[in-house]
């Protein structure tokens, strides 16, 4: 495939899963807003630690099937009616595991009464998602981005906020967050059947089964290390302080990530396609890794460690007074979550081109040396528990700096130049941010209008940052890649307008082509 026609499919896909990404978050962040005043730190912290075993299983679910529809070369009918099939099959032997096996939830969360029930309804999720694996992987191999993001917008909306929301109100506790949660997985999973009804069928093939699995067994296997890595923390917190602790950690933890994995995830979705793709064109690979870690992190850096500097407006304006412990932990793990997320891409790199051992090794010592960390600091509650998933990740995202600069022939000049725009944007911010806590909040003004004044401040500078630091490298690069695609700035859609306003605030040296 011509470069031209891969860069304009990602350039499509990316405003498609953008789309979807600032919607789906508006949303949950206005759900969760309303649903913090409803239901207790508790409530939520049930569903937590169900979820975290369940989403555990799921990797085992889905076997890597739908990763390895999106990377194989060559697919066939077959193929995808055996990635399809498998999938669906062990799902529904999980889910009846699961439904058997419940009571050791209860072993495992001491202090938690009702997981049992709780996590034998919300088994039912591992059915749906074997059967979601292959048909999410035929549209992304497709770059079918537009359906996929109008389904995730539809089903969030209608399946968890409406449902949600309604039994909330309606006084159903923690099973207003179980049902909403079965229902936005099934109203996806039907919708994304329907979409490649002329595709997926039943059927196995022997040949095919070996194919996919021995790509996606290996998948599942880092999947599930690098899963057990992300949320020790949460069964540490679960298992040793109970459902308020956890409760108030995954609410703090989901304000830290959540806007940032589904930037972060909107962009993998779209990249390792096309990764995928051009797997053995290594300086192709090599500048479009650059290219991503400079755009990111110019972004997630000071819009996480922002967060950081604004955690106290956050916890009071979003959730409210009832989760204000919550404060120390949303810093620490805001300080943290530029890490993990750069390190995906690394990741994601290692697993479009089939390097999967190492991956596997880096995996598996992050979840040693997290163990140890929670050993040492989970005696300080959940502020220990987030510095050591903040030490942690710092750890992984080290890890992986040899591996690039061998795969890729990269110096540690060119990963640190990656990142300095938004390593110093972020520190600006994060300083920048805290200062006007205390400041404002010596003149006896409130959360919510201190924190408004916080994010116009954060935005202006994010903007400038972008068109502006070091000579608009950030937005060069953007440019280069849009110019590419055909997106040029001409027309009168909304790309074109935001592209010329963009243009107007860089000058104009920001309109060389830096694509390669």
């Amino acid at each position: 495939m011509r470069s031209s026609n891969l860069t304009a499919e990602t350039i499509h896909g990316l405003k498609w899963s953008y789309l979807s990404t600032v919607v789906v978050f508006a949303l949950q962040l206005s759900v969760t807003a309303i649903l913090a005043r409803v239901l207790t730190p508790s409530e939520f912290g049930v569903v937590a630690m169900a979820l975290v075993l369940l989403r555990f299983a799921q990797y085992f679910a889905q076997a890597g099937a739908g990763q390895a529809v999106v990377q194989k070369p060559e697919l066939d009918a077959r193929d995808v009616r055996t990635a399809f099939t498998s999938a669906a099959l062990i799902g529904v032997g999980l889910c009846v595991l699961f439904v058997v096996l419940a009571p050791l939830a209860g072993a495992l969360f001491p202090h938690t009464p009702g997981i049992v029930p709780v996590t034998r309804v919300m088994s039912l999720t591992l059915v749906i998602g074997g059967f979601t694996a292959t048909t999410h992987g035929l549209l992304r191999r497709r770059f079918a981005f537009r359906p996929i993001a109008l389904t995730e917008i539809g089903s969030y909306l209608l399946g968890y906020a409406a449902l949600g929301l309604g039994l909330a109100y309606a006084g159903f506790g923690v099973w207003s967050l179980v049902t909403a949660s079965l229902g936005q997985a099934t109203l996806l999973a039907t919708a994304y059947l329907l979409l490649c009804r002329a595709d997926v069928g039943l059927g196995l093939s022997a040949r095919s089964f070996k194919a996919i699995y021995s790509f996606g067994a290996r998948v599942s296997l880092i999947g599930i290390a690098e899963f057990a890595g992300t949320n020790l923390d949460t069964l540490w917190a679960g298992h040793y302080l109970g459902p308020r602790a956890t409760g108030l950690y995954t609410r703090a933890t989901s304000l830290a990530t959540v806007p940032l994995q589904l930037m972060v995830t909107s962009l993998s979705r779209v990249l390792l396609p096309g990764y995928s793709r051009i797997q053995f064109e290594r300086e192709r690979l090599r500048s479009l890794y650059l290219a991503t870690l400079t755009v990111v992190a110019a972004v997630i850096v000071p819009v996480a460690w922002g967060v950081a500097g604004a955690a106290h407006e956050v916890i009071a304006t979003v959730l409210g007074p009832q989760w204000s412990a919550a404060v120390p932990a949303l810093a620490l793990l805001s300080l943290a979550a530029p890490l993990s997320l750069l390190t995906h891409f690394g990741a994601m790199l290692c697993e479009a081109t089939a390097t999967l051992n190492v991956k596997i090794l880096i995996s598996v010592c992050r979840l040693g040396w997290l163990a140890l960390l929670l050993v040492a600091l989970a005696r300080f509650g959940i502020v220990g528990i987030a510095g050591a998933f903040a030490v942690s990740e710092l750890l992984t995202n080290l890890a992986y700096v040899p591996v690039m600069r061998r795969l890729l022939s990269l110096g540690v000049v060119d990963i640190a130049r990656a990142h300095g725009v938004g390593v110093v944007a972020g520190v600006v911010t994060g300083a920048g941010l805290y200062g006007l806590h205390v400041g404002l909040g010596r003149l006896g003004l409130g959360a919510p209008p201190i924190l408004a004044v916080q994010m116009t401040a954060a935005a202006a500078y994010l903007l400038w940052t972008v068109t502006r630091a070091r000579g608009g490298l950030v937005w060069r690069e953007i440019r280069g890649r849009l110019d590419a695609a055909g997106h040029g700035g001409q027309g009168s859609g909304v790309v074109a307008r935001i592209v010329r306003l963009l243009d107007g605030l860089a000058g104009r040296g920001s309109r060389r082509d830096a694509a390669p």
